[in-house]
């Protein structure tokens, strides 16, 4: 479950599998690792954008010649992360406001605050972080793009030149979270006034729905929701920094990184920082709209960006 509203499943049935898969970088790629070195295996938990990303990060490993394995589809957080305490897994892509809240800390709005306090309290640990993307998969404040277009909205704040006009739908909790309809309501944040709040799913189809039909105006998604570019949503910058930080950020086991050094991590920080929120809902889009293969959009985006 991540954190703030959502959770998500694949079905009853938990499905994991490792692919061992031989590198496919040529001679000069792989001339710098050990050869001798231990095998990366590389998890996720379950659901579509953590496939996409371990590919990502796993092809890329694979392509500089590190040997490479994967264990995706493992189950929630609260499977996932034990196995990576416990040397089952070797690398996890995280979320760097859910994973410190996860490990009882408190997020903020700033990337590199949170990302500071997460490696603080992986500092006497056999984990440590690489460094975030610019991509976050947090909540998201959405609006047509011809309702953008009509009122010349951009930003959050952008919405208080309309207040008591606009009805706003989300998950029925949102009224009682800071992170929703409180934090969008309060006079010292962005002091919007919505004509009504209706209750629908968690950034699902229900919203999707009302939000495509004119039934709400403005609807709660979250940021990296493949939806947003299938339908041609306008994400609205969060310009008053209400939603705490959330960036993707590699976490791998101290032993992997000693075993190869900073070249391991310099790849992964390389990786990362190309990595944006547009990019990464689009991905989300031809994954689970298009239903284009993780291991395809991987390889397209990595060599899109020159990897």
């Amino acid at each position: 479950m991540r954190r703030f509203f959502r959770t998500r499943t694949v079905g009853a049935t938990v499905l994991a599998f490792a692919l061992i898969a031989s590198a496919c970088g040529d001679d000069d790629a792989s001339g710098d690792v050990p050869a001798d070195g231990p095998t990366i295996t590389v998890g996720s938990t379950n659901f579509s954008e953590q496939l996409i990303v371990g590919e990502i990060y796993g092809q890329a490993m694979e392509a500089a010649g590190y040997p490479v394995e994967r264990s995706f589809n493992l189950g929630s957080r609260e499977v996932v992360n034990p196995a990576l305490k416990s040397g089952e897994i070797d690398l996890l892509v995280e979320y760097t406001g859910t994973l410190l809240t996860f490990e009882g800390g408190t997020a903020t709005t700033d990337s590199q605050e949170t990302w500071d306090s997460l490696a603080a309290v992986y500092s006497d640990t056999d984990l440590t972080v690489a460094n975030y993307t610019p991509a976050q998969d947090k909540n998201g404040i959405v609006v047509t793009a011809a309702f953008a277009a009509d009122n010349g909205v951009a930003k959050t704040s952008d919405l208080a030149a309309m207040n008591g006009t606009l009805v706003f739908g989300g998950p029925p909790e949102c009224p009682q979270r800071e992170f929703c309809l409180i934090g969008l309501t309060d006079a010292d944040v962005y002091g919007l006034d919505f004509a009504e709040f209706k209750p629908l799913d968690v950034g699902g189809p229900l919203t999707v729905a009302a939000l495509e039909g004119g039934e709400i105006d403005v609807a709660l998604l979250f940021s990296s929701d493949g939806v947003i570019a299938a339908k041609g949503f306008v994400l609205l910058e969060d310009d008053l920094n209400l939603q705490p930080a959330d960036n993707l950020v590699p976490v791998l086991r101290r032993e992997i990184v000693d075993a190869y050094g900073q070249a391991l991590v310099d790849l992964l920080d390389s990786v990362s920082a190309e990595l944006t929120t547009a990019e990464l809902s689009e991905l989300n889009k031809r994954f689970n709209l298009d239903a284009e293969d993780a291991d395809v959009l991987a390889k397209g985006w990595l060599a899109d960006h020159g990897f």
